[in-house]
Order: structure tokens, then C-alpha cells, then sequence
């Protein structure tokens, strides 16, 4: 019996993670994980080759993280009439759970809100906040920026969004949006990116400018050149999705539906605030463990 698992993308760091707590829950199970994802984020067209060959092979199950809230609708629904069982994994898809599908995501109301409490700490109560990487066609970012500013609002009321800067976009793109947003507005004193490309674009912006001292950046998600970066003080603080148990849940799902056992349509998944204080904490290296290769 084999198990699909299609991340966002296959070599980042969050999603090996991810890869870390599949392999340990399916070692368990005693089934087998066929790992394969697109080389650069957002390539919805090869998360669609990935599932269709899922779909060929017979596989019991398929995991899937959507690059896409609407593009993969088709081939999901193709997999479940195929007779697979199906969990969706990180952000949801606009399909509604059924009796084969169901999803572990990432709790993104707790994402704004560790964003806006970890501003209010270092703010002092008080500052101007550029959110960055905003995407209206995404459900993950836009919830995130919207449960940012709803706690703002509610405990910070002396921290105002003075801009939020709409993405998707590339590195470079990012940066130069970041950059221009600094210049335009001078008493800036944090930035809330929300993906990992904004994150990147937002460091290289504040060090461009010259104004590390007094730019905060919180940034949404890791890789390992940013957590190398939060290290070294470029960045604040990284708001992580917990992918690892995310993965475990995934593989958890996926059995129980395939004996016909009713699962909960939904599960959420806290994320985990991120600092230079905490990092080396053991249940944070433990939740950001990348060794894929469960050992029993």
C-alpha cells in the first residue's frame, strides 16, 4: 500500500519537515510513501502531473499540499472518485470535506495573532506596520493578514497598518515593493511579510535602506537561510507552521478513512512563534527535524 504525499515544494524546509512526520507515521502504519513535489513553489501545473500519476498507480491515499485554493479541485475530486482517500494538508481548497476528504491545516487565526502580539512586545505598544506579500486569491495569506489586523485593532491600538503591499511576486520584486514602501514611509517601524519570499525581500529591502535599527521584521513560514537569518538578528522573529504533525495527522487520516473510520473533517494545528531566545529549545528542534528517514 502506498501513500502520495505532493508538498508545496519539495526541497524547502517546512515541507521536509513535513516529510519528517509522514515517514515516522507511516513507518508505523506499515504502508509505504511515495514523496515527490514541484521545484519552486506555486507550480500548480506539476502538483496536477504528481496526483495524476497517483491516480494511475493505484495508490491508497493522497496528501496533498495546494499551491492553489481552486486549480486542483479537478484532479482532487478525479482521485476520490478514483477511490483513494484524500487529505489536504497546510491551507484548504474551496471543495467542502466528504467521506474520503478531509484536511489538516494550519491554524491561521493563531498565525495573525502571534504576528501582532510579538509586534506589540517589540513595538512597545506603539509604531507604524507595512504588511507584506498580501494575496487576495489566497486563502492562507489573506486570513493571516486579516486576523493580524483584527488583533491589532482589538489589543494594539497604538500600532497602525500604514500599507499592505499585494503578491504574489519573486524576490526581487518583493524587495523593491518593501523598498518603496520604506522610502514612502519614513517613521516605519515593523514589517509583516507573509510568505518566505516576502520575508527574504523584506531583509534585503531594510538592509538596502539602512534601516536595520529601526525596522522589525516578523516574517510567516521558514526555510533554512531564514532561520540561519533569525539567528543572526536580521530577522525578529518567524511565525512556523507545525508541518511535522501536520504530516503525522495526514498519514493518520488517510488510514483511518481508508478502513472506512469516520475522521473530523477539519483539524488545525497551532503554529509556533520562532525567536533567537527560543530556537534551540528541544521541542523546536524537534518540531523543525529534517531527517526524513524514520528510524523505529
Amino acid at each position: 500500500m502506498i501513500i502520495s504525499v505532493i508538498p508545496g515544494q519539495a526541497s524547502e524546509s517546512m515541507w521536509v519537515t513535513e516529510h519528517t512526520g509522514v515517514n515516522e507515521a507511516a513507518a508505523k502504519e506499515k504502508v509505504g510513501i511515495y514523496w515527490n513535489g514541484p521545484t519552486e513553489e506555486g507550480d500548480v501545473e506539476q502538483q496536477i502531473v504528481l496526483a495524476e500519476r497517483a491516480i494511475r498507480s493505484g495508490n491508497m491515499g493522497l496528501i496533498l499540499s495546494p499551491s492553489n485554493p481552486f486549480a486542483l479541485n479537478t484532479v482532487i475530486q478525479r482521485s476520490l472518485d478514483s477511490g483513494m482517500s484524500v487529505v489536504i494538508v497546510g491551507t484548504p481548497v474551496s471543495l467542502k470535506p466528504e467521506k474520503r476528504l478531509s484536511f489538516v491545516l494550519n491554524d491561521v487565526e493563531e498565525t495573525g495573532k502571534l504576528a501582532a502580539r510579538r509586534m506589540g512586545d517589540i513595538l512597545n505598544r506603539r509604531g507604524e506596520v507595512l504588511i507584506l506579500g498580501f494575496d487576495p486569491l489566497s486563502s492562507r495569506n489573506g486570513d493571516r493578514s486579516s486576523a493580524f489586523e483584527a488583533t491589532l485593532n482589538r489589543e494594539e491600538p497604538q500600532i497602525s497598518v500604514v500599507e499592505k503591499i499585494k503578491g504574489p511576486f519573486s524576490f526581487g520584486q518583493a524587495e523593491l515593493a518593501a523598498e518603496k514602501a520604506i522610502k514612502a514611509h519614513p517613521h516605519l517601524s515593523a514589517i509583516f511579510s507573509l510568505t518566505t519570499t516576502a520575508t527574504r525581500g523584506a531583509i534585503a529591502a531594510v538592509r538596502t535602506t539602512g534601516t536595520a535599527h529601526q525596522i522589525q521584521i516578523v516574517g510567516c513560514d521558514h526555510n533554512l537561510d531564514l532561520l540561519y537569518l533569525l539567528r543572526q538578528g536580521a530577522v525578529d522573529s518567524l511565525i512556523a507552521q507545525n508541518m511535522r504533525a501536520m504530516g503525522i495527522m495526514a498519514v493518520s487520516s488517510v488510514m483511518a478513512q481508508s478502513r472506512g473510520d469516520q475522521v473530523p473533517p477539519y483539524r488545525y494545528v497551532k503554529p509556533v512563534l520562532l525567536t533567537r531566545e527560543n530556537i534551540d529549545d528541544e521541542s523546536i528542534q524537534t518540531m523543525l527535524m529534517m531527517d526524513w528517514r524514520f528510524k523505529s
